[in-house]
């Protein structure tokens, strides 16, 4: 708890007239169970340095809120009085096509800024659930990835610029406009997966792509979830492998409305859940089209018993469904678990998932989808298995064991108060966590931004 006690509103000339919401909004942007005392959506950057600063000056607790796509993530908040709502700081601040930048606001919406860039034949590599909603800042402060993150990274590689007000009020700058920019420390990697504890981020200039000419996706059904990553391994060490490829149990893919695909099939005394192989591809049209061929003969040649093809629309849909899984007002589970594993560990915990009486006992309620290329697997919930605290401390206990961790990004809140959604620190952390505590107390040492929600309660 803060030594300081916060104000009761904040002082008049401070903001707008409209910048300050009323309170029958307030309870739109509660997390975890805490309702703002004040939500405040600045009409620019000055306005959001001014209520920042006053805000840490009277020991406010202050959560930025971009798009409210993923507040789910992160431990339960020490204490929340004020939302920092930023998405009226939406502007591309500039374009430069030639160059392949683009410097924007961090209210933009990713939907939107990808339209902008479309106009002149260009991308960015990023990827968000919902992202008619979720917002560049948003993206950054919680490293959000998706798909195709096995071809195109993470959102700090394409990051060289970025604007942040540090919880005093005072807006400093790292990184460039230019993609050669190499003086300094790389606060760009700071920054990007912080949940905006060091500083709230409003702008960010970006390094880009060429749009693809056209994408495609093949959807491969499998007798099985492990044969499913077995041929998806093999397919992903070709010269003519997908950007992205994804492995999809039976709840999962039924969700996607793939059935056909997923229907159980009976191999002696037990029922096997089939499961959807997608792979997603883009490129040149003759190109494309040779390595659709090669990869849906490889496919059927590994034991796939039907492949189809999803062209354009179809595929663009598909891959956004997906990236929103979990996420989407259809498709929203109410446990969402992010397994990181080395690619190679992906066979041995799926195995152990299948006969884990929690998470493979009834797959009516739990989906698995796993990402061949980069190793992580989504766990989701959407019946009434799918586990407890208590399952998922055994779930962290076995993914250590393979070299990896399980981070919650969505679940009761009863479950948050029963353990760490970011996992317990692993032997060997000690040093790093100091020097994360150190970065903490230097850029923020009222403890003003998201107290308590990062890993080890920064």
């Amino acid at each position: 708890m803060s030594d300081l006690t916060p104000t009761l509103e904040p002082p008049a000339g401070l903001l707008s007239a409209d910048s300050l919401l009323p309170p029958e909004t307030y309870a739109g942007y509660a997390i975890d169970g805490l309702t703002p005392q004040w939500v405040v959506k600045p009409a620019n950057r000055r306005e959001a340095a001014q209520v920042l600063g006053w805000a840490s000056s009277e020991g406010s607790k202050v959560a930025p809120w971009g798009g409210g796509t993923q507040v789910s993530l992160g431990n339960p908040p020490e204490e929340l009085h004020l939302v920092l709502d930023l998405s009226r700081l939406d502007q591309v601040v500039d374009f430069q096509p030639a160059d392949l930048t683009v410097t924007v606001e961090a209210g933009i919406t990713l939907e939107s800024l990808q339209r902008h860039l479309a106009t002149a034949g260009k991308f960015l590599p990023l990827e968000a659930p919902l992202a008619g909603r979720a917002t560049v800042g948003g993206i950054l402060a919680t490293s959000s990835v998706g798909p195709l993150r096995h071809a195109y990274g993470l959102p700090r590689d394409w990051l060289i610029g970025i604007r942040v007000i540090s919880p005093a009020g005072d807006e400093t700058k790292a990184g460039g406009r230019v993609v050669k920019n190499v003086t300094g420390y790389d606060l760009n990697k700071l920054y990007t997966g912080s949940l905006g504890t060091l500083g709230v981020i409003v702008e960010a200039t970006f390094k880009l792509a060429p749009l693809p000419a056209n994408q495609s996706a093949l959807v491969a059904s499998f007798p099985s979830v492990q044969q499913g990553i077995e041929a998806g391994r093999t397919l992903s060490r070709q010269v003519f492998s997908p950007q992205g490829l994804q492995v999809l149990n039976g709840a999962a893919s039924r969700r996607l409305e793939l059935a056909t695909e997923s229907q159980p099939m009976e191999t002696g005394m037990e029922a096997v859940m089939p499961a959807a192989v997608l792979a997603f591809f883009a490129g040149r049209p003759q190109a494309l089209r040779r390595r659709l061929t090669e990869s849906a003969q490889l496919l059927k040649r590994l034991g796939a018993t039907s492949v189809k093809q999803k062209q354009d629309a179809d595929a663009l849909a598909l891959l956004r469904g997906v990236t929103d899984l979990g996420w989407a007002e259809e498709t929203r589970s109410e446990m969402v678990l992010k397994i990181n594993l080395p690619p190679a560990a992906s066979l041995q915990m799926s195995d152990w998932l299948q006969a884990d009486p929690a998470f493979g006992g009834n797959y009516a309620g739990v989906g698995s989808v796993v990402d061949v290329g980069f190793g992580g697997i989504r766990l989701l919930s959407w019946g009434p298995s799918g586990g407890t605290a208590e399952d998922i401390r055994r779930l962290r206990e076995t993914a250590g064991t393979l070299g990896g961790s399980v981070v919650v990004e969505q679940c009761p809140l009863a479950w948050k108060r029963e353990l760490d959604v970011w996992g317990d620190l692993p032997s060997g952390m000690d040093s790093g966590m100091e020097i994360m505590r150190r970065l903490k107390n230097k850029f923020d040492p009222h403890r003003t931004l998201n107290p308590g929600r990062f890993i080890g309660g920064l």
